[in-house]
């Protein structure tokens, strides 16, 4: 197996962990929740894992105000790996429990 095959199911396994330990200690329903934590875990990742976005040409803007200097503009590009991977396949198996419990 690749190693990214197995980080990403390493970091399935322990997001789950984590969120059921966490809904043992904290009152909340794992079923409920699990998806929009596995979300925005995701989301989250993949906004800090990416360069160029909108974000950095609001900053290389601003710094060519401040210099008068027109500065190069990056390419947006997203490097995502093992973990990112996980995280999606842990809001994918969530979800699928969700919608399976509900319907």
């Amino acid at each position: 197996m690749k190693k990214t095959v197995v980080w990403a199911i390493c970091t399935a396994i322990f997001m789950g962990l984590v969120v059921w330990t966490s809904s043992r200690l904290v009152p909340f329903s794992y079923t409920e929740y699990s998806f929009f934590i596995g979300l925005g875990v995701s989301i989250v990742l993949f906004f800090f894992s990416s360069s160029g976005g909108v974000f950095s040409r609001a900053a290389t803007m601003d710094a060519s105000e401040a210099v008068w200097k027109v500065q190069k503009v990056e390419k947006s590009k997203v490097n995502v790996g093992g973990v990112f991977y996980g995280t999606v396949l842990y809001t994918g198996i969530s979800l699928i429990l969700m919608i399976a419990l509900y319907f």
